[in-house]
């Protein structure tokens, strides 16, 4: 997190909101576009250690898509839930104060 403005004014805290919102979707995007590239064959999943003409057993399902795409998913997402979280609750905090 950017530190926050001192006595500069709602205008710079919004600014600073917008900038840290937009960048925390921004790794949320690259993080979905890396598991495309490194885990998709034609816009389908491909297990990672999945041969060719191979069939997965479900407890490599299971651990592949955990590790290939929901943890990290979700790493990312839980970051961005937390920066709307601390932008929108400073944003009531300041509402409250005026």
């Amino acid at each position: 997190m950017t530190p926050r403005p001192h006595n500069n004014g709602s205008r710079d805290l919004d600014q600073l909101h917008r900038a840290e919102i937009t960048v925390a979707m921004n790794w949320v995007i690259r993080t979905c576009q890396e598991i495309i590239r490194d885990h998709c064959h034609k816009t389908f999943w491909v297990p990672t250690g999945t041969s060719t003409g191979t069939t997965p057993t479900t407890d490599h399902l299971i651990n592949s898509a955990r590790t290939d795409v929901l943890n990290r998913l979700r790493h990312q997402i839980d970051g961005a839930e937390t920066i709307i979280s601390i932008a929108e609750h400073e944003r009531a905090k300041r509402q409250l104060c005026h």
